[in-house]
């Protein structure tokens, strides 16, 4: 096997961190256009915005800024798709609370 300079490997690793934190974006404009968050677990947006924590705490304690660009944008990205889901979860329980009791009304007339 070929030596391969470190450096290479850093820069794959900050290409795939950086490809990594921007593909939230296109998700965060999906559902704001789709306004359906039913299919995204409450767990894994926590673990997502726990995980990014931990990344911002290293790279401001390491002095690594050009890291702490691409993780806030994670963390910035995964909040919004937190705090969108929980407004269309609670909309989308009190439409269906609407439709459930239209359908019984009109069950018992």
């Amino acid at each position: 096997m070929a030596l391969v300079d470190k450096t290479f490997y850093y820069y794959l690793i900050l290409f795939a961190t950086f490809l990594f934190t921007v593909s939230f974006i296109p998700i965060v404009f999906e559902v704001v256009q789709q306004k359906i968050t039913s299919n995204i677990p409450y767990i894994s947006i926590i673990c997502m915005i726990v995980s990014f924590l931990i990344y911002l705490f290293i790279t401001i304690s390491r002095q690594y800024y050009f890291h702490l660009f691409f993780y806030s944008i994670g963390l910035i990205s995964v909040s919004i798709i937190f705090l969108l889901k929980k407004k269309y979860d609670k909309n989308n329980i009190t439409l269906q609370s609407n439709i459930t009791k239209i359908i019984r009304e009109n069950r018992s007339s």
